[in-house]
C-alpha cells in the first residue's frame, strides 16, 4: 500500500497506520490512528485498526475500548464486532462475546467465521453441544477455511472425551494441511488418550520435526517415550525443551519422574526442588516430593512437605490421607501422633464420602494408633468390602486380623511400591 509521507487528511493517517499495522510497527500505527480521530472523531475505522494495534501490544482492555466506539458509530460492522467477541472471549467476558456473535449473525447468517467464534464461546461457558453444532455449520459453509474449524472441533471432542470424532476431525484437517503443527500434536494427544502410545509417538516425532523449538510438542514426545519406558530417549526431550525455556516449570516435572525411573535419585530430587520453585502453589508437587522422603525413611521432611501441600489445598483429601498413614504407621515413634492421624484420616474420608477404600483403611490405622481396636477392626472390614482388586481386599482383611489381636500398623517404606 502506498501512502503519503506526510499525511494531512484523517484517510491519509488511517493509510499510513495500516502500513504501520501490516509491517509489526504497533506503536507508529497507534499514533497515527489517533490523529486520524483527532481529526475526524467520527472515523469508525480509525478507532477499528487502533483497536487491533493495541491487542497486538497486549492491551486487550484498550482494544476493547476502541471497538466500542467504532461499533458505536458503525453499528452493523461485522468485523468490527467479531474482533470485539474474540477480545470479549480472550477476557473471559463469555456473555459479552455471545452478544457480539449474535448481534452480527443477524445481520449475515451464513458468516463461518461468527458461527465459529461463537462455537468457541459456547465451548468455553460449557455449552459443548451448541459449541459442536457452531463447529459443524462452520465446517459446511467454509471448507477453504476447515481445517482450522476442524481442529478448534477436534480439540472439543477431545476435552469430551470423544476420542475417535477427535481423531477423524485432525485426521481431515491434516489432509488439508498436513504441515499443521497444532492438529498434529492435538491427533497425538488423542492418540496418546486412546492408549495408542505408537500412534502418538508418530504424530509428536512428525511435529518436532516440522517445529524443533515449540516446548510444547518436545515435552509430548517426551511423555509418551516415558510411557513407552524409553526413559533416555524421554530424557533428550525434556533437556532440550528446558534448553528452549529454561523456566518452564512442568518440564522440570516431568523430568523428575523421568530421572526417577532411570534411578537417578538426587538428579530426580533436584529436578523436583526446581518444579516447586516455579510452581510453589502446587499441592500435587509436594505431595510427590514428600513420598520421595517417605521412601527415604525421613519422616520428618515428609510430613513437612505434605502439610506444605495442606497448605496449598485445604481441601484436598489425598494429603489428608498422606499425612494421617505417615502419622499413624511410621516405624519411627517420634514421628506418630495418632490424635492428629485420626483427624486427618477422618476428614479424607468426609471429603471423600467414605467410599475410597485407601482411606478408610488409613482411618483404621488411625484408630488403632490411639488403641480403638474395635474400630479399627470395623473400618478395616469396611475398606476390604469396598476394595477394587483382590490383593487390596486380602491385605485389609489380615489387618482386621491384626486390630483383633491388639497390634497397631506399622509400615516400612521399603517393604511398599514407591
Amino acid at each position: 500500500m502506498n501512502s503519503p509521507r506526510f499525511p494531512a487528511t484523517p484517510e491519509e493517517y488511517c493509510s499510513r497506520g495500516m502500513d504501520h499495522l501490516e509491517k509489526g510497527n504497533y506503536r507508529d500505527a497507534i499514533d497515527d490512528f489517533t490523529q486520524a480521530i483527532k481529526l475526524r472523531p467520527d472515523i469508525a475505522a480509525g478507532y477499528r485498526f487502533r483497536a487491533m494495534a493495541h491487542a497486538e501490544l497486549g492491551n486487550v482492555p484498550r482494544a476493547i475500548a476502541d471497538l466500542d466506539q467504532a461499533i458505536r458509530l458503525k453499528p452493523d460492522d461485522l468485523q468490527a464486532l467479531l474482533n470485539r467477541g474474540t477480545f470479549f472471549l480472550r477476557q473471559k467476558q463469555y456473555e459479552d462475546a455471545l452478544a457480539d456473535c449474535n448481534k452480527a449473525l443477524t445481520i449475515d447468517d451464513a458468516r463461518a467465521d461468527l458461527i465459529a467464534l461463537r462455537g468457541r464461546v459456547n465451548e468455553a461457558r460449557g455449552a459443548s453441544e451448541l459449541a459442536d453444532a457452531d463447529f459443524s455449520k462452520a465446517i459446511e459453509l467454509d471448507p477453504g477455511h476447515a481445517s482450522e474449524y476442524l481442529v478448534w472441533r477436534g480439540d472439543l471432542r477431545l476435552k469430551s472425551d470423544d476420542l475417535d470424532g477427535a481423531i477423524s476431525d485432525f485426521d481431515r484437517a491434516l489432509l488439508i494441511n498436513d504441515g499443521n503443527v497444532y492438529a498434529l500434536s492435538r491427533r497425538a494427544s488423542a492418540h496418546w488418550a486412546n492408549h495408542d502410545l505408537d500412534g502418538a509417538l508418530r504424530d509428536f516425532s512428525k511435529a518436532v520435526d516440522i517445529d524443533t523449538d515449540w516446548v510444547w510438542v518436545r515435552n509430548g514426545r517426551g511423555l509418551v517415550l516415558h510411557d513407552l519406558k524409553q526413559y533416555d530417549a524421554a530424557l533428550k526431550d525434556f533437556d532440550k525443551a528446558l534448553e528452549l525455556d529454561h523456566g518452564h516449570g512442568p518440564t522440570y516435572e516431568y523430568r523428575f519422574e523421568t530421572l526417577h525411573k532411570l534411578g537417578r535419585k538426587e538428579d530426580a530430587l533436584h529436578a523436583l526442588n526446581e518444579a516447586i520453585k516455579r510452581n510453589p502453589e502446587s499441592p500435587r508437587l509436594f505431595n510427590r516430593r514428600a513420598m520421595m522422603h517417605y521412601f527415604n525413611r525421613e519422616f520428618p521432611k515428609a510430613v513437612r512437605d505434605h502439610t506444605a501441600a495442606l497448605k496449598c489445598d485445604p481441601m484436598n483429601a489425598t494429603t489428608f490421607n498422606y499425612l494421617a498413614w505417615v502419622w499413624s504407621t511410621a516405624p519411627d515413634p517420634t514421628v506418630r501422633n495418632g490424635r492428629r492421624a485420626l483427624e486427618c484420616a477422618t476428614r479424607a474420608c468426609e471429603l471423600t464420602e467414605w467410599q475410597t477404600p485407601g482411606f478408610v483403611d488409613t482411618l483404621a490405622a488411625a484408630h488403632a494408633e490411639v488403641g480403638n481396636f474395635a474400630e479399627a477392626e470395623k473400618w478395616s472390614e469396611r475398606a476390604s468390602e469396598l476394595a477394587e482388586d483382590e490383593k487390596s481386599r486380602r491385605d485389609y482383611s489380615s489387618r482386621a486380623e491384626q486390630y483383633r489381636n491388639r497390634t497397631p500398623l506399622r509400615v516400612n517404606p521399603a517393604d511398599m511400591e514407591e
